[in-house]
Order: structure tokens, then C-alpha cells, then sequence
């Protein structure tokens, strides 16, 4: 079968014209993927391509939750995908989620329990690949002045020292933090390490006057509270 080429397709029906009439919420995730990626390959339209791209699944992903997980190699597997295709569509996903980040710092939101800080992360920790571990910062009333992220792709928590924590909420001025990590395997049961920081971020946050509300370690399947788990460790600290 002849290549249907997006010259081929009628002009009311390309992504770029139906964008420009209709804007952007017309327009399929495919449609959406082909303005980015421009061009197709010999045998493929570049709308062509940005549904093999979206169909791939890999380790329960698909979408642009696949794109987003994939490797630059693995992308540069789809036919019609070169390594400069593969970077942009990879700098415009890190792009929304930035904008999606800005967005969730800007919310005033009161955190009351370890479950909205589960709901509030989740989407992007749950079914990482490498653990994140990243810090809420609240202020006097309980709402989210910001959330930061400490490090990506670290093994060891032990490795993770208070100032890298606090150095940023003793900036910003935070009244309290809650610490939130993911475990890849899914499995979030607090490890001997896990209690160890905690332990350590509640001695050194008290002396600069900010109190840690909770360690929230989050899975595939859902989360633990490490205060809810061993509340002696917060003993004197406020509960969320």
C-alpha cells in the first residue's frame, strides 16, 4: 500500500490546519505528536508515526507515559524517529511537566494528610523507574509553598545529607516539611534507611525552627506514612 503523505490528506484534516482553525483540544494525542516530530519517514506520515510511537508499550507504559519513561535509544527504535525527533519530543514532554510543577506550586493547597500528599505526587512517582526523593514545603497555615526535588536516581538514602533537604526550605522561610520519596519496586514498606533520614531531617529541621510533618514513601500500589507507622519518631511535632 502507497504511503498516504500528509500532502495527501485533505487540507481541513492535517494537524497544522486543524490546529490553527480549531485549536489544540481538537486534536488527537497522535495529531498533537505529529506537529512536534514534523516529518515522517519513506513508508510513514509523520501522523503515521506518532501512533506507532504511542502504541508502543514497555513495562506497563504506553502513551505518553512510554514517551516519557523511553530512553532516547528506545525512541530512536520507532521507524522515523532520529535522534533530533527523539530530543524534541523529549524536551517538550519535560516541558509540561515543568509547566504542570509551576502550576502545582502556585496552588494553594493545605496539606491535612499523607493522602494528599500521595494524590498530589503520585502521577509522577508512582510508577517511576529511579527513586525521586523531593520535599513540600508549607508554610505557618499548612499550605504548599513549593515543592522541590532533591535528587533523582539515588540508591542509597543514607547519601542524601540534611543540607541538601533543608537548604531550601530554611531559604524559603518553611514553617514545616513533609519529605516524600518513591520506591521503584513498588513496594513501599519503610526500610532501615528510611527511618535513619527521618530520624536525622526531624533532629536537624528543629534547629532551624521547622518541624517535618511526615515521610511519605510512595508504590505502585499506594503509600506508607512512616509517621503513621512509628509516630514515636514525631513525637512533639504537629500531625497532619
Amino acid at each position: 500500500m502507497d504511503k498516504l503523505s500528509i500532502k495527501d490528506i485533505p487540507l481541513e484534516d492535517r494537524p497544522y490546519e486543524k490546529f490553527e482553525k480549531y485549536g489544540s483540544l481538537i486534536l488527537t494525542d497522535a495529531e498533537l505528536l505529529a506537529i512536534v516530530i514534523k516529518s515522517g519517514s519513506k513508508e510513514l506520515n509523520s501522523v503515521d508515526v506518532a501512533r506507532l510511537l504511542l502504541s508502543k508499550h514497555e513495562s506497563g507504559y504506553a502513551g505518553f507515559k512510554y514517551l516519557e519513561e523511553a530512553s532516547l535509544e528506545e525512541l530512536m527504535e520507532v521507524q522515523g524517529i532520529g535522534k533530533v525527533k527523539a530530543i524534541q519530543i523529549k524536551a517538550v514532554l519535560e516541558i509540561a511537566k515543568r509547566i504542570n510543577s509551576n502550576k502545582l506550586n502556585e496552588t494553594k493547597i493545605k496539606i491535612t494528610s499523607p493522602k494528599q500528599v500521595y494524590d498530589m505526587l503520585s502521577s509522577e512517582l508512582k510508577d517511576a523507574k529511579v527513586e525521586h526523593v523531593k520535599v513540600i514545603l508549607l508554610d505557618a497555615k499548612s499550605h504548599v509553598k513549593s515543592v522541590i526535588t532533591v535528587c533523582i536516581g539515588m540508591t542509597n538514602k543514607s547519601m542524601v545529607s540534611p543540607k541538601e533537604i533543608l537548604s531550601e526550605p530554611i531559604k524559603q522561610l518553611a514553617s514545616s516539611i513533609v519529605l516524600v520519596h518513591n520506591h521503584p519496586s513498588g513496594d513501599t514498606t519503610p526500610s532501615r534507611q528510611d527511618i535513619l533520614l527521618t530520624k536525622k531531617i526531624i533532629d536537624y529541621a528543629t534547629i532551624f525552627d521547622i518541624t517535618l510533618l511526615d515521610h511519605v514513601i510512595i508504590g505502585a500500589n499506594g503509600y506508607t506514612s512512616i509517621k503513621e507507622t512509628n509516630n514515636s519518631l514525631f513525637i512533639g511535632g504537629r500531625i497532619l
